[in-house]
């Protein structure tokens, strides 16, 4: 499946749209991830299931381009939301430049969080989704924050425990 805007741009409204009833917009922009997350992975997320989100089993999730762009979008903007790290489009970016590497290298897989589901290759269409999530939730943090940001470096130590601890 190609990347499309517009089909990512329904998964993030969609995704969104859910759960608008949670007033706190860090809760409501995990659901969202997570909700994301779990249709990438068929249904099978850890985060999604201590959440209460059921999504239906579709086969080719974990191929689509442009579910895997609203998922990266919405992972960041939650990360940013969360941290108010001023940094977290830098992370996006960092994040792409590994994954080029590893697949240059014959290593795409390797960033796999679950072995059961395929790391897509790089595409700036992922950066481009994954830095505007970053700048909406960096946007969210501040109007939640009296327009301050939280502190450089936070979104990585926060990163390494969201992925790996759901």
């Amino acid at each position: 499946m190609a990347h499309d805007p517009r089909l990512t741009q329904t998964y993030i409204d969609d995704a969104l749209n859910r759960y608008k009833g949670i007033s706190d917009p860090v809760d409501r922009d995990r659901h969202a991830f997570a909700y994301l997350r779990a249709k990438r992975r068929r249904g099978d997320d850890p985060l999604a299931r201590s959440l209460g989100i059921v999504v239906v089993d579709d086969p080719k999730a974990p191929f689509d381009e442009s579910l895997a762009d609203a998922e990266h979008y919405m992972y960041a903007r939650y990360l940013a939301n969360a941290t108010g790290d001023p940094a977290t489009p830098t992370l996006v970016r960092g994040y792409e430049l590994k994954k080029k590497l590893d697949f240059w290298r014959g290593n795409g897989q390797s960033m796999q969080t679950d072995k059961r589901f395929p790391v897509l290759p790089p595409d700036p269409a992922s950066v481009t989704w994954g830095v505007k999530g970053a700048e909406d939730g960096l946007q969210e943090y501040k109007t939640a924050h009296g327009g301050k940001t939280g502190s450089y470096g936070t979104a990585i130590s926060t990163n390494r425990g969201m992925i790996y601890g759901y």
